[in-house]
């Protein structure tokens, strides 16, 4: 039995928020948690953040972001974020130190609307069923509605309860791509070379806007969605609105915008993990270039990660660019991670959650091509898998005659591919959870780990003495986080301060400006890891700063400042 609140369902807004206000309200006492309201979606939804502070607001830190669902029916990412949160909690309940040395933000659903329309009448969109152009702009699309009530099906998930939810029409054509299974009646099908039909047209549930009567538009264009979240990002944004559904210009939409908002408010942010479904992979940038172009300092440490996440999760973990681009070497622009990655200098993934092609068979590589050419084979085996694991949730409909007022003799049904293919079975979203709460120890140790101390120097004067202040990185990454945030924001300094002294007098300079500190991570120069290549990177700074004092109690406090993980104060003696 899973120890997680949520391994059974998929949550539905109300049920999402009931389980944030109860997780929130669970973190040990000595921790901050807030739930922030990071915007209103149109439909007057909250869009959700939890921040929580282990050491207090007060205290800065380096800090782990992850969110999901923002394309709409990737409703697993919710799940998972939670689980996430409750796995958190244990720890700290539990004391474990290292847990309480990094800050969180968690977003568990990005695109609170579009997600509520699949658990109102079973829309599919990308993101938001919203679409702001005009009918001149829109020409002849698909306006997607239910024309014929459904069955209600004996299965504890309340949107087959609902007999108004949207399904799919076919229309017999000898012309049509798409055919029924021989071996299985029910399984509609992609036709190969060698089926005798009959063939179909399949066509979203609903009526044509516009439509001049011979001209039947693309299922692919639908109206009501208009834009993809995932291509609103500023980095490398691109106004493709038809094809890349990016929108009229970037952060244009109410979710997007408030993502960019507040993360550009926490400059602290180290690693950004965002969740997609489906495929069982890891996408990191370039989504641009390939990886043979990047920073050899970045480069190596996406290569470090990489191989963990794979041993942890069994997923791959693959370059956007060189693996998950739809037409080999064209990008996809606009995404989230790249605008985490290029603008805020944080390592950042994508994961596609519910590794069905492997579960099917699908080994190759460049990984998408996992997404291409299902044959009868493939098909086959997935409806076995409905059939047996998804309660035959996909292919268990029957098709009823209707008389289309546009199209004439047409057929409905549905085919909910939410659950079963974007989503896995009900059955399965406690394993695909603990799949990936297993990686949080090791995003928790990716981070820079400051060490900060400092003693007292005697002198041959005895009025003279130093305060040896020692700045020491014993985290994984630097404290600059990336050479990416350095190329984007400039490099900076670690910031040295004398702030207050008492029982002496400073008489070396109050303020000093150190190189920023490296960490174990290492770089993959294509050589040997030899011990006579030495320490090549600082990641350790001493200063000796001198004070008069002609008593022994002498107190400083000393402030020590990072641009990218903080502000940590140490105090020598009592002040």
């Amino acid at each position: 039995m899973s120890q997680y609140l949520f391994p059974d369902k998929y949550l539905n807004y109300k049920d999402m928020m009931s389980d944030i206000n109860l997780l929130c309200n669970h973190f040990p006492k000595k921790c901050e948690v807030e739930k922030i309201e990071i915007a209103k979606t149109i439909e007057g939804r909250a869009i959700i953040a939890i921040r929580v502070f282990p050491k207090g607001k007060q205290v800065d830190q380096p800090t782990l972001w992850m969110d999901a669902n923002m394309h709409s029916i990737e409703l697993i990412g919710t799940n998972t974020v939670l689980a996430h949160i409750e796995f958190l909690k244990t720890k700290l309940v539990g004391n474990e130190k290292k847990y309480f040395d990094i800050n969180y933000v968690f977003v568990p659903r990005i695109c609170p609307d579009g997600a509520e329309v699949y658990f109102i009448d079973s829309k599919v969109n990308r993101s938001n069923a919203r679409d702001s152009r005009s009918q001149k702009e829109l020409g002849s699309v698909w306006q997607r509605e239910c024309l014929l009530e459904k069955d209600e099906r004996k299965i504890e998930i309340e949107l087959f309860k609902n007999k108004k939810r949207i399904g799919f029409m076919r229309k017999k054509s000898e012309a049509g791509i798409w055919t029924c299974d021989e071996m299985y009646p029910e399984l509609m099908r992609r036709r190969e070379l060698g089926d005798e039909g009959p063939f179909f047209d399949i066509y979203p549930e609903g009526n044509i806007l516009n439509f001049d009567g011979i001209n039947i538009p693309s299922s692919f264009s639908v109206s009501e969605n208009e834009i993809d979240l995932n291509r609103n990002f500023p980095t490398d944004w691109a106004a493709h609105i038809i094809e890349n559904k990016s929108g009229k210009m970037p952060l244009s939409e109410i979710e997007s915008r408030a993502i960019a908002d507040f993360a550009t408010k926490i400059p602290n942010i180290y690693f950004w993990l965002n969740y997609h479904t489906f495929g069982g992979v890891f996408i990191r940038p370039p989504g641009r270039f390939s990886d043979e172009e990047m920073n050899i300092f970045d480069r190596s440490i996406y290569h470090s990660i990489d191989t963990k996440l794979e041993e942890i999760t069994k997923y791959p973990a693959v370059s956007g660019f060189q693996e998950f681009t739809y037409i080999p070497g064209k990008p996809l622009r606009g995404a989230l991670t790249e605008y985490a990655y290029n603008a805020l200098g944080a390592f950042s993934y994508v994961c596609e959650l519910w590794d069905l092609p492997v579960r099917l068979g699908r080994q190759e590589r460049p990984f998408i091509k996992r997404y291409e050419n299902w044959s009868k084979k493939e098909w086959r085996q997935f409806y076995e898998f409905d059939r047996s694991e998804n309660n035959s949730l996909i292919f268990g409909h029957p098709w009823k005659a209707y008389q289309h007022p546009q199209l004439g003799e047409m057929e409905i049904s549905e085919f909910p591919v939410q659950i079963g293919i974007h989503n896995p079975p009900q059955k399965l979203i406690s394993e695909v959870i603990q799949n990936q709460v297993k990686l949080l120890p090791l995003l928790v140790d990716l981070a820079p780990k400051l060490k900060i101390e400092v003693k007292i120097e005697n002198t041959e004067d005895k009025n003279l003495k130093y305060a040896l202040l020692t700045i020491q990185n014993n985290g994984f990454l630097p404290t600059f986080i990336s050479e990416e945030r350095n190329k984007a924001q400039g490099s900076k300094k670690i910031l040295v301060e004398v702030i207050e002294v008492k029982n002496g007098k400073l008489i070396g300079e109050s303020v000093y400006h150190l190189n920023e500190l490296y960490g174990y991570a290492r770089i993959n120069n294509g050589w040997l890891d030899s011990a006579d290549s030495g320490t090549s990177k600082q990641t350790l700074q001493i200063l000796r700063i001198p004070f008069i004092a002609d008593k022994h109690n002498l107190g400083v406090v000393f402030k020590v400042s990072f641009a990218c993980i903080g502000e940590y104060f140490i105090t020598l003696g009592e002040v």
